[in-house]
């Protein structure tokens, strides 16, 4: 079976998925569309992955096991850039989460 490749327009790299040329195509747009989830962070990444690997400065560890149920496990999923609100204004959230001094100063 012959994989149809995908090609940049601008240029020229093969991707075997249009997912890797969506990605790659960030790059030549400067397009951020992930953003962290966290309210007082500010950051946005071109990659998902690397969105994911930031969430460690907050004291968060996403995990890819997605079948995982339980309760304290807090992940975050980057399948819609889409900045999503963690709680209500004004309001804590219902579970806080401890995060170590060496991370809490972190911008």
């Amino acid at each position: 079976k012959k994989s149809k490749m995908h090609q940049c327009t601008v240029c020229f790299k093969l991707f075997p998925r249009p997912s890797g040329l969506a990605t790659h195509m960030n790059s030549h747009s400067g397009a951020k569309p992930f953003k962290c989830p966290i309210p007082t962070c500010t950051k946005s990444f071109a990659v998902r992955s690397n969105a994911k690997r930031h969430l460690r400065t907050h004291g968060i560890f996403p995990t890819a096991d997605h079948a995982s149920t339980s309760p304290s496990q807090f992940t975050v999923g980057f399948d819609t850039p889409l900045v999503s609100e963690v709680h209500e204004a004004g309001k804590l959230p219902s579970k806080l989460r401890w995060v170590p001094p060496s991370l809490a100063t972190r911008s």
